[in-house]
């Protein structure tokens, strides 16, 4: 599967090597032809899987619930589901497949624009950036979704080439179709990040808007 074979080449990673970093690349999951791809920034060591010696699936955010619970706040996924999802120290394998039958029944797919996972939430380098943009192109053409949700100004700017405030682009503005810089055209619709350093409540409502639940 061409998935398969362009993550293999993302895990031989040669910034990854250089560093001698050992956690696991985090690849992307989901249906494919989706009605939304999640594109996010990069993982961390929070993710379950990428731990060294993990031999399950791989995918952003695997034992976060509070992720979880944003997409079904924000009306991707079913509250119920999110609801069972434990803390991290409890999270198993029957967990991640709850959110990997949620992804498929959505018809959404979930990545990240670097696939390099760090023991730091710090933004990735500009050079890590530059490369595997490039490989997030390909994962685009291969999944090919009817729209593009960026969470966060980093990855809307390394699609779109177009640098925006969040708080502004959607004071009264709707979603506008953009370019990717890879001359691909796919709506890239702007979201705040759902955790962390981002806006839990702002992004659950950015998702509803875009799944025309709110106005």
């Amino acid at each position: 599967m061409k998935l398969q074979k362009l993550y293999k080449r993302i895990d031989n990673c040669k910034f990854c090597k250089a560093d001698g970093n050992l956690f696991q690349h985090i690849h992307g999951f989901g249906a494919l032809n989706p009605k939304l791809m999640l594109i996010l920034i990069n993982p961390t060591y929070r993710n379950l899987s990428s731990h060294p010696g993990n031999k399950g699936a791989r995918f952003p955010f695997i034992g976060v619930r509070q992720f979880w619970k944003v997409l079904a706040e924000g009306g991707l996924i079913e509250k119920k589901i999110a609801a069972k999802l434990p803390l991290r120290s409890e999270w198993g394998s029957r967990h991640t497949e709850l959110v990997e039958k949620e992804l498929i029944r959505n018809k959404l797919f979930l990545t990240n624009m670097v696939k390099c996972c760090y023991g730091h939430s710090a933004y990735p380098n500009s050079k890590v950036i530059k490369d595997q943009i490039k490989k997030l192109t390909e994962e685009i053409r291969i999944v090919n979704p009817e729209k593009i949700v960026a969470f966060g100004g980093l990855v809307y700017q390394n699609l779109t080439g177009k640098k925006i405030k969040l708080s502004e682009y959607w004071k009264g503005k709707k979603e506008k179709n953009s370019e990717i810089i890879s001359g691909l055209k796919i709506s890239v619709i702007p979201c705040y990040f759902p955790v962390g350093r981002g806006n839990p409540k702002k992004a659950a409502k950015i998702l509803r808007k875009i799944l025309g639940l709110q106005k």
